[in-house]
């Protein structure tokens, strides 16, 4: 496992290296995700006003498929900020879906839409 882990860690670092577009940035990996499906806002039940949203994820560019899907693998969730279209930052949590290979699942809890096909910019922490 740790040898598997290891060449993951090999990989991600030559991608970066080999001028691929996603970066390091500040301790974070950086890619560009395309959504491919998205809920409207849900209320969480018994939190009051508390609502939540959801995007399924994958990487925009094939060239970022092995980075995502390595930091997917090595962190099954966690913590990461995202960037829209519009320019504005947004929290979330990115779950990894074990069954649908190099996709994620995002929740967030701010009342911005991102429709099918929609371009975003993850900023994912590299330590993890």
């Amino acid at each position: 496992m740790r040898l598997v882990r290891g060449l993951g860690f090999t990989s991600l670092v030559g991608a970066l290296m080999l001028g691929s577009p996603s970066s390091l940035w500040a301790g974070n990996l950086v890619l560009e995700a395309e959504v491919m499906e998205s809920s409207e806002e849900m209320a969480i039940p018994g939190t009051g006003s508390a609502h939540v949203r959801s995007a399924v994820i994958h990487h925009r560019h094939e060239r970022d498929q092995a980075a995502f899907s390595e930091w997917l693998r090595s962190h099954q969730s966690g913590g990461v900020k995202f960037v829209a279209s519009d320019g504005s930052a947004h929290q979330a949590i990115l779950y990894r879906l074990k069954h649908c290979f190099g996709r994620g699942l995002l929740l967030y809890t701010t009342s911005i839409s991102l429709p099918e096909k929609a371009v975003i910019r993850l900023e994912l922490p590299v330590a993890p």
